[in-house]
């Protein structure tokens, strides 16, 4: 028998960290979605988390005018220093939270953030606790990077919401993280400054657990309800807070895939490690794009 015969009888065999989980389920939702439309079906497509309407045109002009410009070779790792510096600025004036440039980091969507994050920070039995119902990639990233996601049930009788018992009741000596999604994909649930209270005062009391919020959705809120960051409401915690964000939903970006976060300098530099292996920069006309996204006319926000 060849070697050659041999390993096509052999069959391909992936790898056991990604045995249990498919491709994801709102792309797979998406794609469903689409051939049904093609086929001519009144179809409403609810899969993906993405704006009914187009970049805006000031933002799809810079990037134009930045390949004009020969801005298509490789960038800073995490970053351009102009984009960290707009990000810097961003967390300021809309979150209240300061940052340095080298508490500032940049990826391929914010999707790859987590990733990264998790990929930087996890050992093998990890755990990482994730209200539910919950974004469906949180938790498969959880486990790709070795971690255990610790599902917390949360019901429409607390609003969707994680409730400071239950997140005491779910820490063991083996939590490093709690995701929190405010406001939340699916359930749209948001936390106010009242709600987090109590999560951070119960964080203040277990010094190993960091916290990750994804705030993606930021600016997708009604009712006048006021958005507030934990970073920014609790201080103390802000050493052990990644506060993730992108321009992929307030920008209609969704393509572009451009995510950035800010975060304590060592663990933003363990990030850049994995990406150093991993994408290496984002690409360079997506952030000249999300530059100016952040820079520009924010009357696009309110709308």
């Amino acid at each position: 028998m060849t070697i050659a015969s041999s390993m096509e009888e052999a069959g391909f065999r992936s790898a056991s960290r990604i045995a249990s989980i498919g491709v994801s389920q709102i792309l797979e939702i998406g794609r469903k979605a689409a051939a049904l439309k093609a086929e001519g079906k009144p179809v409403i497509i609810l899969g993906a988390g993405e704006p009914d309407f187009d970049t805006p045109d000031t933002i799809k002009e810079a990037a134009k005018a930045a390949i004009d410009r020969g801005e298509t070779k490789y960038t800073a790792l995490d970053g351009t220093p102009a984009l960290k510096r707009a990000i810097v600025e961003k967390f300021r004036r809309e979150n209240g939270v300061d940052n340095t440039t080298d508490e500032v980091t940049v990826a391929t969507g914010a999707k790859q953030i987590l990733f990264n994050a998790f990929m930087a920070s996890l050992d093998p039995g990890d755990e990482v606790i994730i209200p539910t119902p919950y974004w469906t990639s949180y938790s498969d990233i959880v486990e790709i990077c070795g971690g255990v996601p610790v599902l917390v049930p949360c019901d429409g009788a607390a609003g969707f919401r994680l409730k400071a018992d239950q997140l005491e009741g779910a820490i063991t000596p083996r939590t490093r993280w709690v995701l929190l999604n405010s406001p939340s994909n699916p359930s749209g649930a948001a936390y106010s400054a009242d709600d987090y209270r109590p999560l951070l005062d119960v964080l203040l009391r277990h010094p190993l657990v960091w916290l990750m919020v994804y705030d993606m959705y930021v600016h997708i809120v009604y009712d006048s309800f006021d958005f507030v960051t934990p970073a920014a409401l609790e201080p103390r915690l802000k050493s052990r807070i990644l506060t993730v964000n992108g321009v992929s939903k307030a920008y209609a970006m969704t393509g572009w895939r451009i995510g950035y976060a800010g975060g304590p300098r060592d663990l933003i530099k363990a990030m850049a490690v994995v990406q150093s292996q991993s994408t290496s920069c984002p690409s360079s006309v997506s952030q000249a794009a999300a530059l100016a996204a952040l820079t520009g006319p924010q009357d696009i926000l309110a709308e």
